[in-house]
């Protein structure tokens, strides 16, 4: 029972440990990035970019879910998880660059690559800490 208990409880603490560590980095990312993606969305759009709190709330709960359950969890390695990141954020952007007349393949590059890093900077600070 306490096997148990354990389990259950390091799952707990490597989801919280790896929530704050992904929101930490992401927001210090779009922060230094603001920039280029405020003028993307308004070349795009021609109004500036307002944020919609809910979607904001899903995609981080999904993102969190995703790396836990396909790397934390499994104990995958670094590199796997720089791969999930780029194939989840490389879909978007790749998506992006597809439907959108206007959005920028330097953009969709560095943001794919940032979903590489995130991920697995992310998985590595929470082996580290959890």
């Amino acid at each position: 029972m306490s096997y148990y208990i354990y389990k259950m409880t390091k799952a707990v603490r490597e989801v919280i440990i790896s929530a704050i560590i992904m929101l930490i980095l992401d927001g210090i990312y779009l922060y230094l990035n603001k920039n280029t993606f405020l003028n993307q969305i308004i070349n795009i759009q021609r109004v500036v970019m307002q944020i919609k709190p809910l979607g904001v709330i899903i995609c981080y709960i999904l993102l969190i879910t995703g790396l836990n359950y396909f790397i934390i969890s499994r104990n995958r390695s670094i590199p796997e998880a720089f791969f999930f990141g780029l194939v989840i954020y490389g879909v978007y952007d790749s998506t992006n660059y597809a439907t959108l007349k206007k959005w920028a393949p330097e953009v969709a590059l560095m943001d794919s690559i940032w979903g590489g890093i995130l991920m697995s900077t992310t998985t590595y600070l929470t082996y580290m800490l959890a």
